[in-house]
Order: structure tokens, then sequence, then C-alpha cells
């Protein structure tokens, strides 16, 4: 049963994560998100204010199947209006490595998150009472609670903590969302000098999925990504930078993953060149701090071969392919290990009765459906579901059969379009992920290659 909405202020000793969520949130489960130097837990902003107590899990306890309910007590001189707690995986008695994003789906972040829990007031008053919250998706860890409380004077009391493990289920479920070459946002014209206001960010993706506990993995094409700067190689799209790469791994959990360098058809070049665009990328990720890479190589537009495959996969856990299949480990861990992938596509709408059901699009794309994202999204045990977005877009934009255009402002999904295939509403987007499997781990490639046992490296003797 959801609590009641709240306003959770994050203690005034945190500075906001840059382009992050508001640090509050306005609904339980959903997580306020700081910046704090040294990766030390919440601290209280003064010894007194209202307290409270872990009673649920004991302390060295370990939870099974990747899934705790967390419980406590409160009280406070004053009414309590809610009651946070903070997750990390600890590096030192007194330091996190990483922060749990949200309530379900186990993703974690170098920025620290609260999750609001559920409070039950032993009175009108609201003074004393009990809290609890439930976390899915755990992937086998150790981890660190702090509970901290807020009161009509306190912003923050002091924070409890408490040390306990969660194992995962021994097969669990996995699932990943992508995003095609990076692209930073939907563009327009010669230098992308169109730049729709309701064209979304890739950081304004990440902020609505961090609300969810998800966080993404970009596939990046190198020579397309500056340091500081957005380019605009194509005319449709702004490219992210190596700065917006680096802010999205370290606020929201994001991974990178290549596309290549120069995004070639590898069909058509020679062994050395295929080496080249595949393993020759790794360097860009590894130099700036990505080191998963390694989990997953995205084929340039889809193109590949036996040849090519044998010479990416020495250096690559899994070579991404398009497909409505959700993977097993039988499938994904055999030769070629595909990450079979489901392409998120815009275009026309299901709506037979409007125009934007008979207007031209490319390639003829009709919108995915939210319900085939969501199938994808709800894979069983040893199984992993991956999509993939390129660009999204919110509202309206131009009228239909301009170049960029779309109207993503109907209610009903089945009404809305977008004028390019690879434009897709945030409506519909956030609807399909709603339906996801949130008990199944949220997971880069890498992670799933180190859980299934696909370690590249490791047949290749590097």
């Amino acid at each position: 049963m959801a609590a009641a909405a709240v306003t959770v202020p994050v203690a005034a000793a945190a500075s906001s994560a840059a382009g992050a969520p508001a640090a509050s949130t306005t609904s339980a489960g959903h997580a306020a998100s700081a910046a704090r130097p040294g990766n030390a837990l919440p601290e209280a902003a003064a010894a007194t204010g209202p307290s409270t107590t872990i009673t649920e899990p004991s302390a060295g306890s370990t939870a099974e199947n990747g899934r705790v309910t967390i419980r406590g007590r409160y009280a406070s001189t004053s009414k309590v209006t809610a009651v946070t707690v903070v997750l990390c995986r600890p590096n030192s008695p007194t330091t996190c490595k990483d922060y749990l994003l949200a309530s379900t789906n186990g993703a974690f972040a170098t920025r620290w998150r609260g999750i609001l829990t559920r409070l039950t007031p032993d009175s009108a008053a609201g003074t004393t009472g009990a809290w609890s919250v439930t976390l899915t998706g755990l992937p086998t860890a150790k981890l660190r609670v702090a509970a901290f409380a807020t009161d009509s004077t306190t912003p923050k009391g002091p924070s409890t903590l408490l040390d306990f493990a969660v194992k995962a289920p021994e097969d669990p479920s996995f699932i990943s969302i992508l995003w095609g070459r990076a692209n930073w946002s939907a563009a327009g014209g010669v230098g992308c000098v169109n730049r729709p206001d309701n064209a979304r960010t890739l950081e304004q993706n990440a902020i609505d999925l961090a609300a969810l506990g998800l966080p993404a993995v970009a596939q990046v094409v190198t020579s397309r990504v500056h340091e500081t700067k957005h380019l605009c190689p194509d005319n449709f799209a702004l490219e992210s930078s190596w700065a917006d790469l680096a802010r999205l791994r370290a606020s929201y959990g994001w991974s990178l993953t290549s596309q290549s360098n120069t995004y070639p058809n590898l069909t058509t070049l020679s062994d050395a060149g295929i080496i080249a665009e595949s393993t020759g990328s790794l360097p860009s990720f590894t130099s700036r701090g990505h080191d998963r890479a390694w989990g997953a190589f995205a084929y340039p537009n889809n193109k590949q071969d036996a040849r090519v495959q044998k010479i990416v996969l020495r250096s690559f856990a899994f070579g991404r392919v398009y497909s409505s299949e959700i993977n097993s480990r039988a499938t994904a861990t055999t030769f070629p290990y595909p990450m079979r992938t489901l392409s998120v596509n815009g275009g026309r709408c299901h709506n037979a009765a409007l125009p934007c059901s008979r207007m031209a699009v490319t390639n003829n794309r009709l919108t995915t459906s939210p319900h085939v994202i969501a199938k994808m999204l709800k894979p069983g045990p040893g199984k992993w579901g991956v999509v993939q977005f390129y660009r999204i877009v919110d509202g309206v934009e131009s009228t239909m059969g301009m170049n960029l255009a779309w109207d993503c402002s109907s209610p009903h999904w089945e009404d809305r379009w977008t004028s390019q295939p690879e434009l897709y509403c945030r409506e519909t987007m956030l609807q399909a992920l709603a339906l996801r499997n949130k008990s199944a781990i949220a997971a880069d490639p890498a992670a799933v290659a180190l859980s299934w046992g696909r370690t590249p490296w490791r047949n290749s003797g590097r």
C-alpha cells in the first residue's frame, strides 16, 4: 500500500548533483538525490531532532531472493513527516562504493539517493510510529542502510546505521535499457540549428529512469563524441559529450558500450579494419574511466557476418542484434553470443481513424506498442530482456508532413506519432517501463556477462 505523498528535504550540507533531479521527492519509493564528497553516508545536520531505530533486518543477517523489507520506529517531539533510508555497498566502515537508486531493480550509482519509506503513525499527533520499505531486484551484495527522520522543525535527524547482506536468486532475471549511438537529443537542419525545447536530452531521460530505479547503457560511436561539445555529424541529432557521459555514470549509474569508432559497415572492412573499429575503440573508454565497454558491441546498422562476429567477440562479451526475443543464458553464451535487443521505434500512430495512421514515415514504421516493450522487460529466471531507445520527445512539435515533428500530447498511446522512426514519445516510454518486472535486476551487459561466465579476455589471453 502506497504512503501518502510527502516531501523530504535533503541535509543542508549536501549539494545537488550536477544536472540531477531536485533533492526532494513527492511520492513514496522515489529517490531524492545529492552529491557528497568522499562517498560518505549522509550525516545528521545536528545531534538533536527526530530519531529512528531499525528493527528489521537484524545486523549481519542475509536476506534471500534479492528482496528485503526494512522496518523500524521513529520518535520526535513534533510531527514526523518522513523517514528516509539510504542504502550503499560499503567499501570501509565509514565510506561507500555506491548507492541504491530506488526501491526496485537493484541498480546503484556513485551519488547517494534517499528512498522514502511508508509511515504508520501511532496516533494523529504523528510524533511516534513505525516505518517500512521493501526493496526488490537486489543483486548479491553486502549492504549498509542509514535511516533518518524529518519532522516539522528539523529537515534531517540523526542517522541510524545497520549492515546486512542480500543474496540474489540462484538464476536471477536481468533487464537492460540501451540508448542507440548515445544521441544527446533530437535536432534538425544543417548544423542542427533546429533544437526544439521539448526534445528530451539524454540526461532528462536519465532523470526519468532514476526515479524508477533504472540505470541505462549508452552505446557510443567514439569519433562523434567531443570532450565538452555536442557535435552534429548527421544533421538530425546532437551527440553527447564525454563530459555528459561521465556525469551519467556518476549521477545515474549508467554504463557505456562501444558502437565502433566511425560507424562503418564492418562487413566491407579487412580483418585489421574490423579490429581497429571494435577492439580499437576500447582505449577511448578505459582512458576516461569507463571500464565496462567490453560488455557488448553494437554492430553499426546491425551489419555483421560470421567473419565480423568471430573477430569482434574476441574482445566483447556479446554482440547486439535486433530481435523481439528475450535472451536466455543458453543462447547468449553460445557463439555468436547474441544480445537480442528490441529496437523501439516511433512513426505512425495505431489509431486507424486518425490521419497519423496513414502518414509517410521512413521504412514505413509503426510506433512500437508499450506492451511489446513491457513484454521484453518481463524476463523470467535465467532470462535477460533488452530494449533500445534512441531520442525521446514530448508534447507537440510542428505539423504532420514536416521532417522534425511529433504529437505526443494525447492521453492515449495509440494516438501518438512521430515523423522519424528513431523519435519516441516520453509518456509511451514511461508507460512501458512502469509495466516491467520490478524484481528483475537492472544490469549492464558486463554484469550479465560476469554472472553468466561469458568473459572473452580469459579466452583470448588478454
